[in-house]
Parts: structure tokens; sequence; C-alpha cells
């Protein structure tokens, strides 16, 4: 019996759980046994506020590449297939 394979939707779903359990993991040593005054309490609340701000760059798709990189791909994919054609029509020329 083959695998069964996960659809692009089902790999989505599975990495937002896991960044839900990063974020939880995240969350839940707040909840010390120790008495926080409540100074510190105000300013972490201050500084989580800033950080979905700062997350927008990781919430992209598993799918979403950097458009630098497809950019350097393609530039090298064009040099090189222009440099095998050329080679062919000097071939085709010099043993013509």
């Amino acid at each position: 019996m083959a695998k069964k394979r996960k659809t692009r939707k089902e790999k989505i779903i599975v990495q937002l759980k896991r960044e839900l359990e990063k974020q939880k993991l995240k969350t839940a040593p707040l909840g010390t046994k120790t008495k926080v005054s409540q100074e510190v309490v105000s300013q972490k609340s201050q500084a989580e506020i800033s950080k979905p701000k700062g997350l927008k760059k990781a919430d992209n798709s598993a799918f979403s590449y950097d458009p630098r990189l497809v950019k350097k791909d393609l530039t090298k994919t064009l040099t090189l297939a222009l440099v095998a054609i050329s080679l062919e029509v000097v071939l085709y020329f010099y043993l013509r």
C-alpha cells in the first residue's frame, strides 16, 4: 500500500500548528512561581505588543521563496544556457 502524500493545505496547516506550539512554549515560562513586580509585567507586555509587528516576515507560507534567490537562480540558468548554445554554434561553424 502506497504512503498517502500530504497536500499543500495540509502542509501549511501542520506548519501553523508547529508555530502555535512554539508560541505556547514561549509564553509558558512567564507563569513562574515567584512574584513579579507590576513594573516588570508591564514592560514585558509592551515588548510582546511590538513582537508581532516584527514577526510578519516569518508569517510566510511554506511554499514562498525569497525573490533574490529566485532571481539569482534564473540568471545562473540563463548564463549556463547561453554558454551551451554558443558552444554548439561555434562547433557547428568550426566543423562545417
